[in-house]
This record gives structure tokens, sequence and C-alpha cells, in this order.
């Protein structure tokens, strides 16, 4: 009886202590860490890559992407960066469950479509020749070199980002194609991309495509404007169903697949 007594002391005491532990934290359900990446998301990312993931400033995060193959190396990206581009850490302020989150809403954009380009992208090929546009951009090996290559935009770049480069060129300022103003001493007014830059020299290609070395100490005003494109708008000269056919036919541009 003594035995039995305290082996029901014993057992009750364990259940109680069992009871009084806290569960283990269970998992966050899949549906709702993509729901909190999303969020953080909109908050932290999307001023580059767009809302939704469509592109921006940084590439379109729908379809395959070319750092990013798989959960893990989202994660690296999003912790470390990547060295060489416009993509810095986030390991501050992010935590880590953060970056899970928005690792696993990034891989989820990965199996959904950008939003579609409405309009004829036939037509759109077109607008871009008779508009100029080769006259700055190449295409397939065809065309200027002021203004970005396009053959693979279509593949880095949204629709919604597109548009506005074309309407509002200095609102989607892409990275490297810095405007800077100079002004010599005698007057010789130069506005242009700046190629390269170092202590006592700038390199500056005009929208002509001329490219002008200066030195720094001949120089009056040296003015960066980082807000600023060599490209004009082209709200009041491509409107309607034609910008539409051109915004479909830059996405079309896929590149090499």
């Amino acid at each position: 009886m003594r035995c039995a007594l305290i082996a029901f002391v014993v057992l009750s005491s364990t259940g109680s202590a069992l009871a009084q532990t806290p569960p283990a934290r269970r998992a966050m359900p899949a549906t709702q860490t993509i729901a909190a990446g999303k969020t953080l998301f909109d908050s932290q990312c999307a001023w580059c890559h767009g809302s939704g993931g469509d592109g921006g400033t940084g590439p379109n995060l729908h379809g395959r992407l070319r750092h990013a193959t798989d959960y893990k190396s989202i994660v690296d990206i999003i912790t470390s960066g990547i060295p060489g581009t416009e993509m810095p850490s986030f390991r501050s302020p992010l935590t880590a469950m953060n970056i899970g989150q928005i690792a696993s809403y990034v891989q989820s954009l990965g199996r959904a479509r950008a939003t579609a380009a409405t309009g004829n992208a036939q037509h759109g090929a077109d607008i871009y020749r008779a508009s100029g546009c080769a006259g700055c951009h190449t295409v397939a090996g065809a065309g200027g070199i002021v203004g970005p290559e396009l053959s693979g935009i279509g593949a880095t770049r949204g629709a919604p980002y597109l548009r506005d480069a074309i309407v509002k060129p200095a609102a989607a300022h892409p990275p490297g194609y810095l405007v800077v103003h100079a002004v010599s001493k005698d007057g010789t007014d130069i506005r242009g991309i700046r190629i390269n830059e170092d202590v006592f020299w700038i390199q500056l290609r005009d929208a002509r495509g001329n490219v002008h070395v200066l030195q720094k100490s001949e120089q009056s005003t040296i003015e960066r404007q980082l807000d600023a494109s060599l490209m004009p708008s082209y709200a009041t000269r491509i409107s309607g169903t034609d910008l539409d056919d051109l915004v479909a036919y830059l996405t079309s541009l896929r590149g090499a697949q």
C-alpha cells in the first residue's frame, strides 16, 4: 500500500509539473510566414524591388532568379547582400526570423507571375523604333550606348517601373547612370553620364555619345545631379495605347533564355 501511495504521489507531481511547463513554440504555418514576409518586404524591400516584387531599381523577383536559386540562397543574400551590386546587407535591423519570413515571401514570388503588361508588343516594337529609342539604347546588339542596355530588361524590370521610366525617367533612375554637370573656368558647359572619376579627372558621356575627359582643377563647378536623367520625358509624346504597346514590347525583351 505504501509503495502504491508513493507511486501515486510521484506520478501526480510529474503530471503537475508537465502541466505547468509551457508548450514548445510551434513553427508558424507557411501561409502566415509568407504573409508576415510580405509585410516586411513592403516596408524594407519594395523601395527597390517594387510593390509585389515586380521590379524597380532592383530586379523583378518573379520567375527564375539569377542569384537566388533556393530558400537558403535567398536568406544569404538578404543577410549579406551581393558584393558589387546595389543590394545591401539587411543583417541589421532585421532579425533572423524576419529574414526567414522575407525569404519565404520572395520564394513564393518565384512561383507567381509578374503583373502582366497590357498592350501589343509587336506594335510596341514599331513605337520603339519610330520614337528614336535606339539612338540611346541597345537591343540585341543594335543601338546606342548612352542609355541602359535593354536586351533583357523585361526579365529584370516590371511593367510599372518601365512605364515610369518612359513618362518620368528621373523618378526611375537606373544605377550607374549618374548625371554630372560641369562648367569649366573658360565657360565650357558639359552635362553627361559619369563614366569614371578619380581625384584629378572625371570622364563624362554626353547625350550625343561623345566622351569628355575633364581635369577637375580646370572646372569652376562640378555638380552631381543625383535625381536627374539625360533621358527626356515621353509623357506628351507617347500616351494611351501606344504607351501600353511600348511597355508590352519592353517587358517582352527577356534576353538569352
